[in-house]
């Protein structure tokens, strides 16, 4: 049996009571894709600019811009590293793969500390001229609070679609009776 053409409504009769007619929809542009990408720019040279031009802003807590640079800088970093995705191979080298592994896990490291170096200093002096000398300024800072709370949300829903996907699995997959007969 032949494939039909594309762009042709396919006819399919199921015995004599049903008769369907499977017609492909039309391609649709990669709109999300797209906008997630752009926003992930904006975001990245932003994180830049945040990191470069306030790095001594915040005695209070010095490795808030540190953060922001790491959290730009890492995942350009992997997106080097990870620049054949789009075209997959058979088997990946051990290296590019261990590589990155830990460039995931670093990054992942990464967002954990910067967000207990976020959220341990929350609503911080942000009055230069405070008598101790820690302060964080303002800018700098409120653009770090709300990063790391996107970035931990974005965290929670991939670990919820985790979850969600195992137990599917669990739940999707075929019961061995000979191994419940045993129990």
């Amino acid at each position: 049996m032949a494939a039909p053409s594309t762009g042709h409504p396919v006819t399919v009769t199921v015995g004599t009571a049903w008769t369907l007619q499977l017609v492909r929809p039309p391609p649709t542009p990669p709109r999300l894709s797209v906008t997630v990408a752009m926003i992930w720019i904006v975001l990245t040279v932003a994180r830049v600019i945040f990191g470069l031009a306030y790095f001594q802003d915040c005695p209070q807590q010095p490795n808030i811009p540190k953060y922001l640079l790491g959290m730009a800088l890492f995942p350009l970093l992997a997106a080097l590293v990870t620049k054949d995705a789009a075209r997959p191979q058979e088997h990946p080298s051990c290296l590019k793969a261990c590589l990155q592994f830990f460039l995931g896990l670093f990054m992942f490291a990464w967002l954990l500390l910067g967000a207990v170096w976020v959220f341990a200093v929350y609503q911080p002096n942000y009055d230069p001229s405070a008598a101790d000398g820690l302060y964080c300024n303002k800018t700098l800072y409120t653009f770090a609070f709300w990063n790391a709370v996107l970035e931990t949300f974005g965290f929670v829903v991939i670990l919820a679609k985790l979850c969600k996907g195992l137990v599917c699995y669990v739940n999707l997959s075929p019961v061995d009776a000979e191994f419940y007969r045993n129990v």
